[in-house]
């Protein structure tokens, strides 16, 4: 390996894009896929950084497991593309002194967008159009028994009125949508006011009273399983269920009770556990759950900024610069 450059272990998908800007110069880029479960020993040591996405077993094993990462002592820097921690084994990384970065909320805008297109899909029961417009006689039986619902004075839950949270209530106030919303912390009465949500003191006291709902927390210890089998009781028949955070933010089991029961009225999961479910998976085979591959994050645009972000990242803190979106030290995890 060429000793001139900083080696840094990249996904296979992503090496054209990154072989063709500044890293090139500055570093040898090596490989791995899905089906890469260690490192070349004669590669191990030389490491410098680690460039890759969550949920591939090698990253997994490099940013979470000890062992795995003293086959790379000299690892300075982690940089991941997304916005997520959850993956990432913070306290072992930081303990190692490797220095860790996101791509921040830079896709919080669009992120947002596609859970707002999944209320709008399911408030109008697009998947079940788009299966009735295949012939004339269930079109008619659908155009005349399944209008859905209008959005202008329907109640939107939103669980996280963090970056994305707060877009999505800028896109239901324009559609006149009652905003109620739950975060750990209140927001300002001016971030209120000008997409007139209503703080709820109780995610119970929300889900009750919503007609939507949507999840855009991060996961973490305290959101895991957030929405369970009793949080989905509280919710009405006609409820609607949008998931844009996290899988195991939702105990997937008893979704999918409260669906087939139906004690809710439909799902839509941009977000799942696993990804991606199994063909079988009864999610995947309801009429009133629309399941998409985690790919709100993702646009043209955005991957292209992501990448960009991604390198000025991965290029400071090889350098032992400053990195603009490096995850801050936090003594207490």
């Amino acid at each position: 390996m060429d000793s001139t450059k900083y080696n840094v272990l990249i996904e296979k998908r992503l090496l054209t894009t990154f072989a063709q800007n500044p890293l090139k110069e500055t570093c040898k880029l090596i490989p791995f896929d899905d089906n890469t479960q260690e490192i070349d020993h004669q590669y191990a040591e030389k490491i410098d950084g680690i460039l890759g996405v969550i949920g591939l077993p090698l990253v997994t094993k490099c940013i979470r497991e000890e062992s795995f990462l003293n086959k790379m002592p000299n690892v300075k820097v982690v940089i991941s593309l997304g916005a997520g921690t959850d993956h990432l084994n913070l306290p072992l990384l930081w303990k190692k002194g490797i220095r860790i970065a996101t791509t921040g909320k830079i896709n919080s805008g669009v992120t947002a967008e596609l859970g707002f297109m999944l209320l709008m899909a399911l408030a109008r029961n697009l998947k079940q159009a788009m299966v009735a417009a295949a012939s004339p006689e269930t079109c008619l039986t659908f155009r005349q028994h399944s209008f859905g619902v209008r959005l202008l004075g329907s109640t939107l839950g939103i669980i996280g009125l963090g970056s994305v949270g707060y877009f999505v209530a800028e896109k239901a106030a324009a559609f006149k949508m009652n905003i109620l919303y739950h975060n750990r912390t209140r927001r300002s009465q001016e971030d209120e006011n000008k997409v007139q949500a209503k703080y709820c003191e109780t995610i119970e006291k929300l889900l009750s009273q919503s007609d939507f709902v949507m999840l855009c927390v991060p996961l973490t210890d305290h959101t895991k399983y957030l929405i369970g089998a009793k949080e989905l009781k509280l919710m009405k028949p006609s409820t609607v269920l949008i998931n844009i955070s996290r899988g195991d933010v939702v105990d997937q089991d008893a979704l999918v009770k409260a669906l087939q029961a139906g004690a809710i009225g439909g799902a839509a999961l941009d977000v799942t556990t696993p990804e991606p479910l199994p063909a079988d998976h009864p999610l995947l085979h309801m009429p009133n759950v629309i399941v998409t591959p985690h790919y709100a994050g993702g646009t043209k645009e955005v991957v292209q900024e992501i990448n960009s972000i991604a390198v000025n990242n991965l290029l400071a803190g090889l350098k032992g610069k400053p990195m603009p979106q490096e995850l801050k030290y936090l003594s207490h995890l």
